[in-house]
């Protein structure tokens, strides 16, 4: 099945953020979008480039709360956020505090642990209402945004609520070297890109750890550095400059890799038919964010190769 914008695909998956912050009333209800890392998934990690966009078919706003609903388990991790944000210069903590008795909620249809940033458009929301004075210096937002997301994650970048908050596609270089994405128009050949859904729970810390456990062994590191991470760079160049023939060449040698070395990465209910699609010339696979469950990231050469999947596999169109 193809799932539209703002249809849910699983219930369960929502329920963390679905209706998560009791905050102030908004006449007009902006949309905070959820977030894509479309390219430099762990490698990021080692300073290769990385392109984070917002995704319009999944976000978050304020809403009224019913008078005789009952938020209260809701707002039982919110009253941990909020002290978790007293800290932190320029925010309005009183005013927080203080809306939290008005019944106002932020709804959210982003899956949790999909790899889309749900806590990321939740920080980005907080950071547009409630900080006095906000700046404009990209890093110094990274920097503020990690440390209201590192509640959720423990330790946290700062792009996911960045691109939620910018609503603009961002280019990550060296790891903390970030700037509006600088892209060529498509003239013809843009892929289309989809998110298939593995059906499967994911947890990041775990990936994150063992690839980097994986890149202190040396000849792991070797094949990273002689044949993942130039197909790479020469992929995110290639889609930032609409070169469809370089890109496609190197999504498959990245794909490739990622299948044959990024074992937990490839959530089990996926690899079969990766592994079988692999020399595919009308799409291909790689992994989202950190992998092992959640979405798989797809680009096909045009809609009808991905209405194809849709007897196998959820598929959800990011950018519609």
């Amino acid at each position: 099945m193809i799932v539209r914008r703002r249809q849910i695909l699983q219930p369960d998956a929502f329920s963390k953020f679905g209706l998560i912050l009791n905050l102030h009333f908004c006449a007009a209800m902006k949309h905070y979008p959820a977030k894509l890392l479309l390219f430099g998934e762990h490698v990021l990690l080692l300073g290769a480039s990385a392109l984070a966009v917002p995704v319009p078919a999944f976000g978050g706003y304020w809403e009224q709360a019913s008078p005789k609903a009952d938020i209260r388990g809701l707002q039982m991790q919110l009253a941990e956020f909020s002290k978790h944000l007293d800290d932190l210069p320029g925010i309005d903590a009183a005013r927080l505090k203080k809306d939290l008795l008005f019944g106002l909620f932020f709804r959210s249809d982003i899956p949790v642990g999909y790899g889309l940033g749900s806590s990321g458009a939740l920080c980005a929301a907080v950071y547009d209402r409630y900080f006095r004075e906000k700046t404009s210096d990209l890093t110094a937002l990274k920097l503020v945004f990690a440390r209201m997301e590192s509640f959720f994650h423990g330790a946290s970048s700062g792009i996911d609520p960045l691109t939620s908050y910018l609503n603009k596609p961002l280019f990550i270089r060296d790891k903390v070297e970030v700037s509006i994405a600088d892209m060529a128009e498509w003239n013809s050949g843009r892929p289309v890109v989809f998110l298939l859904d593995s059906q499967l729970p994911r947890q990041t810390g775990p990936l994150v750890q063992w690839f980097l456990e994986q890149n202190g062994d040396e000849d792991f590191a070797g094949k990273l550095q002689s044949e993942l991470l130039p197909a790479h760079e020469a992929m995110v160049q290639s889609w930032l400059d609409a070169a469809p023939e370089t890109f496609w060449q190197n999504l498959k040698k990245v794909s490739r890799f990622q299948l044959e070395h990024f074992e937990p990465m490839v959530p089990a209910t996926v690899r079969a038919f990766w592994q079988k699609n692999l020399d595919n010339e009308d799409f291909t696979l790689k992994i989202c964010g950190a992998g092992g469950g959640g979405f798989v990231l797809g680009f096909a050469k045009n809609r009808a190769v991905v209405a194809s999947l849709e007897g196998e596999f959820r598929i959800v169109f990011p950018f519609e």
